[in-house]
């Protein structure tokens, strides 16, 4: 999703861009890995693959999604210490903050505790890699620097009802919820759980004007929109964009995941940027866009 938003930022802005699908690269395999980046000629390296799932499905995809990640993040890594990139961006996640961090999550609280069950598996990948980056610029003179944004949607998002992250699929499902004549939707849990969400070209945006000022971006920075939303506004904001006049149901048996995930910005701010789109406005055109698809 953020690298088909990424690309066509970058190719405007005067920037000669790669950007390999998975047919063409595979990351997880090393020696491909290597290979393409010694055919091509670039400075810099922005990663933003990555294996993610929704959380009726993190359970079960735990080692995979630990074992992907990992692998991807650290071939990359390893190809540009050997080839001299030595300029990268990495995308991480806010994920990596340990349960019972204090709020808002700060970058100094990162690798201060354990992570979540469900997410254990992406999370811990992520903050591999970021430790691989800083380790990679102690010892080799790189300069690898890592954002953890909060959550992203946008068009490109998955959507399945099965894999798909919580936005996205909500968003279907309460989609077809119209369709079949506004019957209930069901919330997991009692909706008081806080997440805060960034529509994805806006980090796409904002990844732009980090290449811009490479030199100023941290080595570690939190993006973010700087706004929670619960789970129970979130479904009212989708009613209203979908035009849903059907029930919310509450089901306090299903996992809800962590009661609050909310980033501090201070790093983001001093550095400069801040999102464009209210995340009304980006729910509207995500919904456009699920709509064109299903079409």
């Amino acid at each position: 999703m953020l690298g088909r938003h990424l690309v066509p930022i970058l190719e405007k802005t005067g920037h000669l861009v790669y950007a390999p699908d998975r047919d063409e690269l595979d990351l997880t395999d090393s020696l491909a890995t290597m290979s393409y980046l010694k055919s091509i000629k670039i400075d810099t390296v922005i990663h933003c693959a990555a294996y993610v799932s929704g959380i009726a499905s993190n359970t079960t995809t735990k080692h995979h999604s630990f074992d992907s990640n990992v692998m991807m993040g650290l071939n990359l890594i390893r190809a540009c210490i050997e080839l001299e990139i030595k300029n990268m961006i990495n995308v991480g996640s806010a994920t990596v903050y340990p349960n019972d961090a204090p709020q808002p999550l700060c970058e100094e609280s990162l690798g201060d505790g354990g992570f979540e069950g469900p997410i254990e598996g992406y999370a811990l990948s992520k903050y591999v890699v970021y430790r691989a980056c800083v380790m990679a610029n102690e010892q080799h003179n790189t300069s690898f620097k890592t954002i953890h944004p909060c959550n992203l949607f946008g068009p490109f998002d998955n959507f399945s009802l099965e894999t798909g992250h919580m936005l996205p699929a909500i968003l279907h499902r309460m989609h077809q919820a119209k369709e079949n004549g506004n019957t209930p939707v069901v919330i997991w849990g009692d909706g008081t759980a806080k997440r805060e969400f960034l529509y994805a070209p806006d980090l796409a945006d904002f990844l732009n004007f980090a290449l811009s000022n490479f030199t100023e971006l941290p080595e570690v920075m939190n993006v973010g929109s700087g706004v929670e939303v619960s789970v129970n506004e979130m479904h009212q904001h989708m009613a209203e964009v979908i035009g849903y006049n059907g029930e919310l149901q509450h089901d306090l048996t299903r996992p809800v995941g962590r009661k609050r995930r909310y980033l501090e910005l201070s790093k983001q701010n001093e550095f400069g940027w801040s999102p464009k789109t209210p995340f009304e406005e980006a729910l509207m055109f995500t919904y456009d866009y699920l709509r064109g698809t299903l079409e």
